[in-house]
């Protein structure tokens, strides 16, 4: 995997916001013509390419994520020979760039038929209140991506048509790539101090205090960009409350709320690992990056962290598992197809192959982790101990997402409050309030 495929945690917040207000008041999409997402013809059975062939000679252009790209040297040529017609254009864009740029160009008079978008109000909230991607209900019917493996991601690209929440509604993007969180473990440390792999977090729990007695560094945490911490509390938030209850919160839902015991819960265990030296000292100064360099190199027992974090860790030193029913995880960018495409039939039979099993072991062969896992396997151990956890999440629905996809300002909010918690200089209550009233502000 590359640098560029890592979850970032800044998505949510970059300045794409203020185009939320700038297309609210679209009554169609922008003077390159096309139509709204109710007028799509709908799909009742599979494109064929013989449906694409009708189309003539095609040029279907595409946005992606630069991070696509082993994928896509994959994935193209196999299309091209399976829809001969149709020749593939794909302009690769830094992530940070294409999330910064992508609501503009699908708002321009040559948007491209197919892009990727990212999960939140800034740039899918913004797509969808300003009409600007295909609804795609009757192609996850048509394909069977409902009640097949993988049916249960769909949910952050399923909108209110008016943009206000996600997490049910209408389905306006797929995407092919999972992510998943959990704790990875020095083989040879855990060996040495007499322990299992935990598989929960009262196991962790007890294994941190044995790793600090015997003079060992428990967590190796980089907290500098706020982000980390959050990752921490959320595996243990899981484990205090239903999932579900956090899905909706992270996706606005009406009467949802983070003042809950369960996240007080969490809160506490994080300052009490705090106090007691578990996470060392100086973690507030110290980036995610640093920190799993750190401990590919030798420091620490454990890291808590995502899938992403993988590829920086060799196979025979360390070993990963989930600390809940399933881990914690989302889905990464998803892919939509325009409303003012003129090339449906060969967009759709493009996601459609996306969605495929053999697919999915492309990307698992190139690093990262498949929705659809299906057949899919790895003879490197520690990614198919990755696979294996990402099953079990999506079998146990504690795929929630992460907490900055509900307001553009929420990782600021949370990260910089969570960090006074761990300090001792507020406490877990106050953080809930802190939280809680940054999400009442932007929902109402």
């Amino acid at each position: 995997m590359t640098a560029a495929a890592r979850r970032r945690p800044l998505l949510a917040a970059l300045p794409a916001i203020g185009l939320v207000v700038a297309l609210a008041g679209c009554s169609a999409p922008g003077a390159g013509g096309g139509s709204t997402g109710a007028d799509q013809p709908q799909i009742t059975s599979k494109v064929t390419a013989a449906d694409v062939q009708d189309g003539g000679d095609t040029t279907l252009t595409m946005w992606a994520d630069v991070a696509e790209k082993p994928l896509m040297e994959k994935l193209v040529p196999a299309y091209e020979k399976a829809y001969p017609n149709v020749d593939v254009k794909i302009t690769y864009k830094s992530f940070d760039d294409l999330i910064a740029t992508v609501v503009n160009a699908a708002n321009s008079t040559n948007a491209p038929d197919l892009f990727q978008g990212n999960i939140g109000y800034a740039v899918d909230g913004a797509l969808v209140k300003g009409k600007l991607v295909r609804p795609l209900d009757d192609v996850a019917k048509t394909y069977g991506w409902t009640s097949g493996t993988g049916a249960s991601t769909l949910a952050p690209s399923e909108w209110k048509a008016d943009g206000s929440t996600f997490g049910s509604g209408t389905l306006y993007g797929m995407s092919p790539i999972s992510e998943v969180q959990g704790i990875y473990y020095d083989k040879a440390k855990l060996d040495a101090l007499g322990l299992q792999p935990p598989t929960s977090i009262d196991d962790l729990e007890a294994d941190l205090a044995k790793a600090k007695a015997a003079g060992e560094q428990p967590i190796v945490l980089g907290n500098s960009d706020q982000y980390a911490a959050t990752h921490v509390f959320s595996d243990i938030a899981a484990t205090t409350q239903e999932p579900k209850d956090i899905a909706d919160w992270i996706g606005g839902k009406s009467g949802s709320t983070f003042e809950t015991s369960g996240n007080v819960e969490a809160a506490q265990t994080m300052r009490d690992w705090a106090e007691k030296g578990y996470f060392g000292t100086g973690y507030d100064g110290l980036s995610n990056e640093d920190a799993i360099a750190r401990f590919a190199g030798g420091d620490g027992v454990f890291f808590v962290g995502g899938s992403w974090n993988g590829a920086s860790l060799n196979a025979e030193e360390f070993g990963f598992g989930s600390l809940t029913s399933g881990g914690v995880g989302a889905t990464a960018s998803p892919w939509h197809i325009s409303t003012k495409s003129e090339h449906q039939d060969a967009a759709i039979a493009f996601l459609a192959m996306l969605h495929t099993p053999q697919t999915g072991q492309w990307i698992l062969d190139t690093g990262r982790l498949p929705v659809v896992t299906d057949g899919v396997s790895s003879s490197d151990p520690l990614q198919e101990q990755t696979l294996t956890a990402l099953k079990e999440t999506i079998a146990a629905g504690t795929q929630v997402g992460y907490y900055d996809w509900t307001t553009t300002d929420m990782l600021t909010k949370m990260g910089g409050s969570l960090q006074e918690v761990m300090a001792g200089r507020t406490t877990p209550k106050a953080f809930t309030e802190t939280v809680q009233e940054t999400w009442a502000k932007a929902h109402g």
